[in-house]
């Protein structure tokens, strides 16, 4: 895989995170697409913006986590040390995006050991 595909992934895994916010989403929906432009410039095959079936908090929520490991697994896939900056940028504004969506939802902010990672049942 190379860094244009990796990049290509991030940005899709974004896209489809603000594509599920429900039109409530307010101000986490704003945060989430100011992501955008930091992956836009690093994206040489963004592809179509992804829609979700049904916009809501849990769907958002589902999508920001799988936003938080997209990104995290990329720090394997790419050593150098701009793309690691700007993962680290995107790792911490997901696992934010996470926990607000969270307290929206009425869960405990953090509640597993590795943000991003289903590790109880």
């Amino acid at each position: 895989m190379n860094a244009a595909q990796v990049w290509g992934e991030q940005l899709r895994a974004v896209q489809r995170a603000i594509a599920s916010y429900p039109a409530s989403a307010g101000m986490l929906e704003t945060r989430a697409r100011e992501r955008l432009p930091l992956l836009e410039s690093m994206a040489a095959a963004a592809g179509a913006t992804p829609t979700a079936t049904t916009p809501s908090l849990q769907t958002a929520l589902e999508a920001e986590r799988l936003a938080l490991q997209t990104h995290v697994a990329a720090v394997g896939l790419l050593e150098d040390r701009a793309s690691r900056e700007l993962l680290a940028t995107l790792i911490a504004a997901a696992a934010e995006a996470v926990s607000a969506l969270r307290l929206e939802l009425d869960e405990p902010a953090i509640v597993d050991a590795f943000p991003g990672q289903r590790n109880r049942p």
